[in-house]
């Protein structure tokens, strides 16, 4: 970046330059990184507290000025407090007496410069992203200017602005010349910075709103903050990246650079955080411009003069106010350390220079400097210069009447393609303009805390929408607060005269919207009578576009009011001007405010062009009163009509959630206002405005509410009486559909709140629904815990074909060691039961402590029986929880393969293979113990006839032994016995655990613990027909019964309906919840009886399928 001399360019000249290269070219901005800030990066602002305690008090009589430390005599004779000679001499005593006991707030030289106190503000540490340090090439200085900078940088190191640096960055610098054209700023390029510098979003305040809330005042105060960035300090930590190369060596700032990224933001944010007490009614601080607002009235007497304060009728009370006002804002920037600029100071003037504008008592008007710059502008020679003048003029175009139009000659001039020409005609429209802008009238804000009205007067043309906004004062006149206009593009300017009218208004109030919403009492003048009739009568112009805009107008409470065209003037102007090149560019949906207004999705473009009528077919009317009908579909085919009932089911209703009680409430308010346009007298602006919002969306047809469809096919809004009965037409006489077809039915013709709420919920309490249910939930199946060996076993029987007179299997396993005990039965029954425990079991093993077994008739008559007289306890699972007895029933799947494959498909020899089986199940080798069932119980390992064909089992001829020695070797492995079973027990545990885990991961989804509660009504899964080859259309679930309570095994105890409880507990994984529809009347559906042709070892065999169809793995010990 080039270092300019100011004198190289002539003063015309660098004006236009600087009009026309105002701005960095968009390939060369440099923007900082948007991501998260740290924690440690956020700036942390306290405040004293109490800290207008001791608050200086305003003298009555303020004595006369005597020198002080830094406001000396000097100084009081080169800076008067009264500058515009308008205060008498006791004002100007008490300003000078302020001055004097703030005067540490002030500084007017740069030594003098405060700082804001590190007590109150840490100091800044700039929040950065890694990176690489930079080195930059210097700018070298002009010779002539050489000592200046020499001068400006040794001040900047005695105010100990800058302090010597050694790190490995290096930023370049240059420098401008100051508004007065004389001094030097120094400006340092952190470009490199600022790309690595994480963002701060926050901006400062709107120029526009600023200006307009100071206009209108008594008197204003100018408070401007010396080298404000040189007064906030930087982090020792962040000093480095500013370093730069002097003529004095290397140097680096201690406060915050002016050309770092967040340097406004943080600036912003120290003094709107000083003043926060005094925003927005004394004080809008803009950056280092902390201006003072005076009283909003000089209160005149009627004689002409001013009131005056008691005690001194020397000092007027406005003034005073002001004082008092800025009493308090020096006060606090003193408390803060920081420090105005105090020749700059503007204690108490009549007007005040704003950002561009000048502010006084009759309002604002354009800053002199505009207008004399805009004035001496010269005859323009490029189109640039041309964009220049016109952007310019801009700033100012609210206080001229017809700006457009007066500026076409110019704008034709920027058009594209247009040859550039500097006519007769260019130079008259630009005089026009210079003469229009030294002329323009005063605006005054709007007073939102008075009762005066506020007029927004709007007119229509083919070419635009022009409006003002006004105010009347005490006296009955009419102050303008602002011009503007809205040009229509090519197919807005087709519209026909009417449609015209009524949507500049809508545009006008969009425009103004910011502006006119708080005031008390708003009139809408307009020229054309029809535009009330249009607005209390939708239907005149029915289209979604129409009513959208009528929406949109009726978001504002107003007075609409007829003005004849000749006393409408001013609107009709404005609605001539064509649309000028600086104009902003429309949005693509000027409606899409309105949808943010109602926060919900309003249809821009409605299919059809007028409301439902019931044309399309005979009787429509009729149907209509008689049943629920769909609404009208595209006016070219006929309509669709569901011929249900609606009458309410009196056995049954609807719950309603709080929300949902909200909405039909709302739906209510929203037919009554459609019935009667009026809301309540004492409803707020906010409320009718939402209710007016969420009315447009719906209508009425001969009493029916309607809710509109951007295709067409608007709703029938159901009442509540009748919902019901279209939810019982659309599931139960369709087919009992899904939730997604029995919606679809539904929503094609109707529609209500909480819609798809109440479909679930039908769908939920459907007792058909329920009892065909595919749900199958699962629970973790148990570990059983091996007691000591032949302590405990688990028995069950298994159904084979008919061979020899047998078809059964009696199977029992050991808890710990596995070892099986068989035998085949040619009979099912207790008797033969009994002998095998009492055989096989308690005869070869000894005395055992518990069996574990289904509720079989023989299994629970034998173990009756020998639970009496051998102390057996007898372990029943729940009904068709096989799970529970996993030990037993996973075994059956190892012998049933072993029988089929030993017998080679011929399932008549399994009577001649089944020792042989179960003598392989004896021997076979377990994966969780890694030993036989043979091995674990005799402690020796089995001998195969391999064994002695191949001679294995032969050993070396041993040393004889004395019978002593052979005892006492007995004696140590019996020893052992203990611990290797120890062993053992550890290992199955282990093993069935981890099988546990296995099951649970596999099924993570269907595991389900619902964990009922006493009295909670369930359903039953009918496990006995899953294994039907006709099972399909039998109920997959029966109930509902209610829960008794749950076991400590975890299996439930259930009652009928009618208080019987059941004798037997079910499994958790065969209960789901029943949703009732009612609780007084449950339809009930029972248990079914078992089929003829299903006989007790058929059941078996069909859990047993089922065992290997869900088997958690295939390990050998598997207690799932």
């Amino acid at each position: 970046m080039p270092l300019y001399h100011p004198f190289l360019i002539s003063a015309a000249r660098a004006s236009r330059l600087v009009e026309v290269l105002k701005y960095k070219p968009v390939d060369r901005k440099v923007r900082p990184v948007p991501t998260t800030l740290p924690e440690e990066f956020r700036i942390v602002r306290r405040a004293p507290a109490d800290i207008l305690a001791d608050l200086p008090q305003l003298p009555l009589h303020p004595p006369s000025f005597s020198p002080g430390l830094r406001y000396t005599q000097e100084r009081y004779d080169e800076y008067p407090v009264d500058i515009a000679g308008w205060l008498s001499e006791e004002e100007r005593r008490l300003v000078e007496w302020l001055v004097l006991t703030h005067e540490h707030v002030f500084a007017w030289e740069e030594n003098e410069k405060g700082a804001f106190t590190r007590e109150l503000f840490d100091p800044i540490l700039l929040p950065t992203i890694e990176h690489t340090p930079w080195v930059m090439k210097n700018i070298p200085i002009p010779p002539g200017i050489y000592e200046d900078v020499c001068q400006v940088l040794k001040t900047k190191i005695e105010a100990q602005v800058y302090e010597p640096s050694n790190s490995s960055y290096r930023s370049k610098w240059f420098c401008v010349l100051k508004k007065d054209k004389k001094s030097l700023r120094l400006v340092h390029d952190l470009q490199p910075l600022n790309t690595v510098a994480i963002q701060d979003v926050s901006t400062l305040p709107s120029t526009e709103d600023i200006v307009d809330k100071f206009g209108g005042r008594a008197c204003y105060g100018g408070l401007d903050l010396l080298v404000a960035f040189d007064q906030r300090e930087l982090d020792v930590r962040s000093r480095d990246m500013t370093t730069f190369q002097t003529p004095f060596g290397a140097y680096r700032l201690t406060s915050i650079p002016m050309g770092y990224t967040n340097s406004m933001q943080i600036l912003q944010g120290d003094v709107t955080f000083i003043f926060r007490d005094e925003i927005p009614h004394i004080t809008d601080p803009f950056a280092d411009d902390c201006n003072v607002k005076g009283p909003a009235s000089r209160y005149e007497l009627e004689d002409g003069t001013e009131e005056t304060i008691l005690g001194n009728l020397g000092i007027r009370r406005f003034i005073w106010e002001h004082c008092e006002n800025m009493n308090r804002i020096l006060h606090r920037m003193g408390k803060f350390g920081g420090t105005f600029s105090g020749k700059k100071l503007l204690f108490c003037v009549p007007e005040l220079e704003i950002l561009g504008y000048t502010v006084h008592y009759q309002g604002r008007s354009p800053d002199v400097s505009k207008v004399q710059k805009i004035k001496d502008w010269p005859p323009c020679e490029t189109v640039t210069e041309v964009r220049g003048f016109l952007g310019t003029c801009g700033l100012v175009r609210i206080f001229i009447k017809g700006f457009a139009t007066l500026a076409r000659p110019l704008i034709n001039l920027t058009r594209k393609d247009a040859i550039f020409e500097w006519t007769t005609e260019t130079q008259e429209s630009m005089d026009v303009i210079k003469e229009a802008v030294c002329e323009c009238p005063m605006l005054t804000p709007i007073d939102y805390n008075s009762d005066k009205g506020v007029i927004l007067a709007v007119d229509s043309s083919h070419i635009a929408v022009g409006f003002v906004l006004l105010q009347e004062t005490t006296k009955g006149k009419r102050r303008p607060a602002r011009f503007g206009s809205i040009a229509w593009n090519e197919r807005e300017s087709r519209y026909s005269q009417a449609k015209l009218e009524l949507y500049g208004l809508f545009r006008a109030m969009k425009a103004y919207r910011i502006y006119i919403i708080g005031v008390k009492q708003l009139t809408v003048e307009v020229d054309a009578k029809y535009i009330k009739g249009m607005l209390n009568n939708p239907d005149i112009l029915p289209s979604a576009s129409v009513n959208r805009w009528i929406a949109g107008i009726k978001l504002f409470r107003f007075t609409l009011v007829h003005v004849p065209g000749i006393d409408h003037k001013a609107p009709d102007g404005l609605s001539r001007r064509r649309r000028a090149a600086e104009d902003p560019i429309s949005d693509d949906d000027v409606e899409e405010w309105i949808d943010n207004s109602y926060c919900f999705f309003m249809h821009a473009h409605n299919k059809i062009s007028q409301a439902p009528r019931a044309t399309s077919h005979e009787g429509f009317q009729q149907r209509l009163a008689d049943t629920a009908s769909c609404a009208p579909r595209k006016a070219t085919g006929a309509s669709i009509v569901l011929n249900i009932n609606t009458t309410a089911d009196t056995t049954a209703s609807i719950p309603r959630s709080e929300n949902a009680i909200k909405q039909d409430a709302r739906i209510n308010e929203i037919r009554d206002f459609l019935n009667s346009l009026h809301t309540r007298p004492e409803a707020s602006v906010e409320y009718t405005r939402r209710l007016v919002a969420a009315a447009s969306k719906y209508f009425l047809k001969e009493s029916s509410l309607w809710k509109r469809d951007p295709g067409g096919n608007h709703k029938l809004v159901m009442e509540e009486d009748g919902r019901l009965g279209i939810l019982r037409r659309a599931h139960d006489e369709l087919g009992h559909k899904g939730k997604f077809a029995v919606r679809a039915h539904i929503t094609q013709r109707f529609w209500w709140p909480a819609l798809d709420q109440d479909v679930a919920w039908y769908l939920r309490t459907c007792h058909q629904c329920q009892l065909r249910q595919l749900t199958k939930i699962l629970i973790p199946p148990p570990v059983v815990h091996p007691a000591p060996m032949f302590m405990r076993w688990h028995i069950d029987t298994m159904f084979m074909p008919k061979r020899g007179g047998f078809r059964y299997i009696v199977h029992a396993r050991c808890s710990l060691g596995a070892w099986p005990e068989f035998r085949p039965l040619r009979s099912e029954n207790a008797k033969a039961i009994g002998a095998f425990i009492f055989e096989q079991i308690l005869c070869r093993w000894g005395a055992v402590h518990e069996i574990i077994s289904d509720n079989g008739k023989p299994f629970v008559a034998a173990l009756e029986f020998l639970a009496k007289r051998y102390n057996i306890r007898h372990i029943k699972i729940s009904a068709y929880n096989s799970r529970a007895n996993g030990v037993i029933e996973r075994r059956h799947r190892d012998v049933r393969e072993a029988i089929v494959k030993t017998c080679e498909g011929d399932l008549t020899k399994w009577l001649d293979v089944l020792p042989s089986v179960f003598w392989a199940e004896r021997c076979t080798v377990m994966r969780s113990t890694g030993l036989s069932p043979f091995e674990m119980s005799t402690g020796i390992e089995p001998r195969f006839p391999w064994d002695i064909i191949e001679a294995n089992w032969l050993v070396d001829e041993l040393d004889s032994m004395t019978y002593c020695e052979l005892v006492a070797i007995r004696a140590r492995q019996l020893q052992r016995r203990d611990s290797d079973l120890e062993l053992i027990d550890a290992r199955i545990r282990k093993s069935r655990f981890l099988s546990r885990e296995q099951f649970i991961r596999d099924n993570a989804k269907r595991i389900v613990d619902y964990n009922f509660q006493p009295g909670t009504l369930v359903l039953i899964r009918n496990t006995q027909v899953e294994a039907e080859l006709d099972r399909k259309t039998k109920p997959r679930y029966y109930g509902p019964l209610s829960v008794v309570r749950r076991t400590t095994g975890g299996s439930y105890t259930l009652a009928e309906l009618d208080g019987s409880i059941s004798k037997t507990n079910f499994a958790a994984f065969r209960i789901v919840p029943y949703h009732p529809r009612q609780k007084a009347s449950v339809q009930v559906t029972p248990e079914p009886e078992p089929s003829k042709e299903r006989i007790g070892p058929q059941r078996d065999k069909e859990i047993e399928d089922e065992e290997t169809a869900s088997s958690a793995s295939d390990s050998e010990d598997s207690s799932a």
